[in-house]
């Protein structure tokens, strides 16, 4: 191999987000940490309610493995099966864990209406003990998952921060519905508070979710209409077809196509760096294939 192609390169293809991966761990062995010792403080109390407080929590854990792993992969180098990496596992975790945050609020205004129809006695003290630990519990690990992202952008980790925001504004909703049934008796605000905290969850996972979506789906919003015009409007170009624009992952653009040219004799490679150029310095994309294609050899 040449030296001019040992250093020659454009992306990676990968990323080593040394501050998203120490943050992933680190929340994920809190959190397992302390629904481990919900659970183990409700079989004792024989708190239905910390119980069901331990499995919510569990279901965070899982969403943290998860983008674990993700970030893990990630950082693996390109290989012959894997040409363009591993990122794009990035986006499925991020995906599961937003449509798991729909699902979680739908299932909450499911038991709200339950809830409605047949009311149950709530113990005030356990649900408002619960609910301040759970803050505290909450906020730091909110934050330490903000300032990370602060760091490094990562769509994963925002996933993982949208359920620890749903849990934080659900520990608040807690605490209020509490001081308000305290004081007037009325268990239905518990019910309502309920649903809107499913209404932001559903928010925050529509969000997320939508997000990862399109960029499965190899969705830019990237004008490509007007790409064709920047790239007609270099001398010698007659035609531009297969001209795609797609994401890797919330980070990386990609542009590919195939060009005819008016003049074959003229230097083709000034054409391709001119097109580079346009993409990189007009849409932000680094990452680009050109194609020339020539009429007489390649059959159109």
């Amino acid at each position: 191999m040449s030296k001019i192609s040992q250093n020659y390169h454009h992306i990676k293809h990968y990323k080593k987000q040394q501050k998203s991966k120490k943050t992933v761990y680190i929340i994920l062995t809190l959190t397992f940490a302390f629904a481990l010792l919900e659970l183990i403080g409700g079989i004792i109390s024989n708190s239905l309610a910390l119980v069901g407080d331990s499995f919510h929590m569990f279901s965070d854990v899982l969403a943290l493995a998860g983008s674990a792993i993700a970030i893990y992969f990630s950082a693996k180098k390109p290989n012959d099966n894997f040409t363009f990496g591993y990122l794009r596992l990035e986006i499925i975790t991020a995906f599961l864990n937003g449509v798991v945050l729909i699902v979680i609020s739908g299932y909450i205004v499911f038991e709200a209406f339950v809830r409605m129809l047949n009311p149950q006695p709530i113990d005030l003290k356990a649900m408002g003990g619960i609910a301040v630990v759970g803050l505290i519990f909450n906020i730091v690990t909110t934050l330490i998952l903000h300032n990370s992202i602060k760091e490094e952008n990562n769509l994963n980790v925002q996933s993982a921060l949208w359920h620890f925001i749903g849990d934080l504004i659900n520990s608040i909703g807690v605490i209020i519905s509490a001081i308000t049934i305290y004081f007037t008796g009325y268990v239905i605000v518990d019910i309502i508070m309920s649903i809107i905290i499913s209404v932001i969850l559903f928010k925050g996972g529509y969000k997320i979710t939508k997000t990862a979506f399109l960029i499965l789906m190899d969705y830019s919003n990237i004008n490509i209409s007007e790409i064709r015009k920047e790239i007609y409007k270099i001398d010698n170009v007659a035609n531009i077809h297969e001209l795609h624009v797609w994401n890797t992952n919330d980070e990386e653009t990609n542009a590919a196509m195939h060009i005819l040219l008016e003049d074959y004799n003229k230097n083709d490679y000034v054409i391709v760096e001119q097109i580079k150029k346009i993409l990189k310095d007009k849409y932000g994309i680094d990452h680009v294939f050109v194609a020339i294609e020539n009429i007489e050899y390649n059959n159109h």
